[in-house]
Parts: C-alpha cells; structure tokens; sequence
C-alpha cells in the first residue's frame, strides 16, 4: 500500500456540473499527508479535466465515445497506479469501476450514486444488479437515489451510504441588487434534467403581473440552442440572460433575488445548496432530496415538477413580500451551514475511505 492510501477517482464526465465540483473538493479537501489522488475521466477533454490540472492531480484522460478500445488503456492505467481505493462517478463509470476493479483486486471499490436517473431503461437496472456484488459501497448523495436503488437494483440496504453534498459557504457575502429590477436566477448545465423550458413558461406568468423582472440562466450544455430558440419564440429576449459557463458561481448568486430550481430530477442538488448558503430566498420542484433540504414555507418553497403556474405564483409571492424572502434567507443559511457544510462530508468520507482500508 505504500506510505499513503491511493485513491483513483473514476468518472464518466469531462465538464464541470455538481458531481464534478464535490469530486474535486474531496481531493482539495482530504488530508494529502494520508491520501494520493489520480483521477481517470472517460469524456475526453473539458472544463473538468482542465480544472483537475490546474490543482496539480495526476490525470489520464480517456475518450470512450470516440475511441471504445481506450478500454483496454483504461485497464492497463489502472493496474500501473496500484490503487488502493477505486472511487467511480457517474453511470458508466460505475459500471467499468466494478468490473476492473474486480479484475484488478483492488481492495475497496466504491460507487456513487449522483441522483435518482429516471432516464435509465430495463438493461442499466440489469447492469446494476449483474454488477452489484463487485462492490464494497455505494455511497448515495441522497435519499432518494438509495431507495430507488434499493427497489430496482434489489441491492441490500447495508451496502447503500448516505453522504449529503456539502458546501463551503463564503466568508464575506455581499449582494449587489438593482433597485431598477428584480433577478430571478438559476444554475445548472442546460440539459433536460435541469428543466429550464418550465422557468421560461412560468415566466409568461410573472410578466403578466411584474414588468420589472429579468431571468438568468447559469450554465452550459446541449440544450442551450433549444433554449434559446424558446426565449425567441416566447417574445422574451428582453427579460432574459444566459451567461454561459460561470467559474465562480457567486458572483452571479449576489446579484440574485430570488433563486429558482425547476429540475425534472435530483439528487442533492448543490447550486440549491449553494444559493440557500449564500441567503438566496429558493423556489425548488419537489425532486430527489429537495423535501429534505428545504422545510416548504419555512426556509424555501416546494413546488411541483412542471407546474409552472404554481412555480410563478411563488415566484410572484416572493418578490411582493420582503419579510417572507428575509425569513427564508435566515433560515436557509443557518441549515445549510448545519447540515450541508463541506467539513462534515470531508470528515465522512475520509472515515468511510480509512475504515474500507482497514476491513
């Protein structure tokens, strides 16, 4: 083993969402006089990878889509950095973890469970059960994703580790708010999961009763152009803004009034975290584990998935009553801080990594 613990991060991604940011903070995080981190990435090139070296980790960087027999590459890295520790991210990460690791006999094999996937079909279930036994953990960021791995993969309650995401809240916050407008925002890579198509619909309703009122979009992705094209076809370019891909997602969150989450599914979503922490009164769909961040009408509200009519009444609610949007602020930071801090999720998965050595 070595005079520190190896860990191998696995992950079927190359751009920067939530599961991206709380990988890296774990290898930012974790004691590096215990922990060497290499990081293997199946997605080829992208924001991701470039930020995994600009903290100086060890990376290979691999490109399965357009080259399938990089497989055998990924293999042949693996069994060169003799891990100790094999943590994959992400579906089909999970899927190749298992198996290789169980060839290689690497002696803890961990899997993530990021979010609760409803787009998965009969044979990833069938993937997941053929697969389970290769396993020691699966470490779940939510839930909700533990259920639903419980009833569709059949895998046993005793394997499945709740770890929530956590967040380092910033030391100073300061907002920047116009006086000539409110800012509805939002973050999230542009893909269906994130459910953008339902904020532009429950705007048309905010419009109808609050003129002074412009959306942000933050983020990147595939859907950006069909975004697009229904803010056009809306009549709604005035009232809206897409920044794009945004490094250092506070300095959009202080010139936010209101922070929106429309998604179509979660798991612990961590731009939610991360506006609740800064203060940002939230309206979130009642997907993944949002019912157990967020004490509907106590911190935040709790709207129903694709109901944009109810997503605008609370939206309209907010911005008509400033001492609602201050009690949620309050209440929100003050949970995040208690039960979603980044000290807490660093210390459990460093007892979950030390005691998966041991055994």
């Amino acid at each position: 083993m070595g005079n520190k613990i190896k860990i191998g991060y696995l992950i079927g991604s190359s751009e920067v969402g939530g599961t991206e940011k709380m990988v890296l903070e774990l290898a930012k995080n974790l004691d590096r006089k215990i922990f060497d981190f290499v990081f293997f990435t199946l997605k080829g090139e992208g924001k991701f990878t470039q930020k995994i070296r600009q903290e100086n980790f060890k990376i290979y960087v691999l490109n399965l889509k357009k080259n399938p027999f990089s497989l055998i590459n990924l293999l042949l890295y693996l069994k060169r950095e003799k891990l100790d520790i094999l943590h994959s991210f992400l579906f089909v990460a999970n899927i190749i973890g298992r198996i290789y690791g169980k060839i290689l006999r690497i002696k803890f094999i961990i899997s993530s469970q990021r979010s609760t996937e409803p787009w998965r079909k009969w044979y990833h279930w069938l993937l997941e059960r053929f697969t389970k036994n290769f396993v020691n953990l699966i470490i779940s960021n939510s839930y909700s994703a533990k259920e639903i791995l419980i009833r569709k993969a059949k895998i046993s309650r005793k394997k499945i580790k709740v770890i929530p995401n956590g967040i380092k809240i910033p030391e100073k916050k300061e907002f920047l708010k116009n006086k000539d407008f409110f800012v509805i925002g939002t973050v999230g890579n542009l893909r269906k999961a994130k459910g953008h198509i339902y904020l532009i619909e429950s705007s048309k309703i905010v419009l109808e009763k609050i003129k002074n009122v412009k959306f942000y979009i933050v983020g990147e992705g595939e859907l950006k152009d069909l975004i697009l094209n229904k803010i056009k076809k809306e009549n709604l370019e005035n009232y809206f803004v897409l920044t794009g891909f945004v490094d250092n997602i506070y300095e959009y969150l202080k010139t936010f009034d209101i922070f929106v989450l429309p998604s179509l599914w979660e798991g612990c979503p961590v731009s939610l975290l991360e506006a609740m922490g800064y203060g940002l009164p939230c309206v979130a769909t009642n997907v993944g584990d949002v019912p157990y961040i967020i004490e509907n009408g106590k911190d935040g509200f709790i709207v129903k998935k694709e109901d944009c009519k109810e997503m605008a009444e609370k939206i309209i609610y907010l911005i008509e009553n400033e001492d609602v949007r201050k009690q949620f602020s309050e209440k929100a930071q003050e949970k995040i801080r208690k039960y979603f801090n980044l000290e807490e999720m660093i210390h459990s998965y460093s007892s979950i990594y030390l005691k998966g050595i041991k055994d």
